[in-house]
């Protein structure tokens, strides 16, 4: 893959949040594609019927930590862990069909 330099100008806070990184550019890096991620997500789900709202993902991000504050940091960690190692194992399959947890 090759690399290319690209000058941006960003607010300050952003700045200092930057300046505090190890490594400025893989954070830019990890943080531009976890936004394509998302885009490209919410285009799939938007092609089969469903529409994201920013007000019914806050809603259910507000579902979300109320659960997680009832739960034990391990119980919460744990699920993550299954979340991730389910997702990982999808992307790795392409189009295969993970098992059922």
């Amino acid at each position: 893959m090759t690399k290319r330099r690209v000058t941006i100008s960003v607010p300050s806070d952003v700045a200092e949040t930057l300046e505090q990184q190890p490594n400025a550019s893989a954070y830019v890096t990890e943080t531009v594609r976890a936004r394509r991620n998302f885009e490209q997500f919410r285009d799939l789900v938007a092609e089969a019927g469903v529409h994201l709202t920013e007000q019914g993902m806050a809603a259910a991000r507000a579902r979300r930590l109320a659960v997680e504050a009832e739960w034990t940091p391990e119980r919460v960690a744990a699920l993550r862990a299954r979340v991730r190692d389910h997702m990982t194992g999808e992307l790795s399959n392409g189009d295969q069909q993970a098992p059922a947890a």
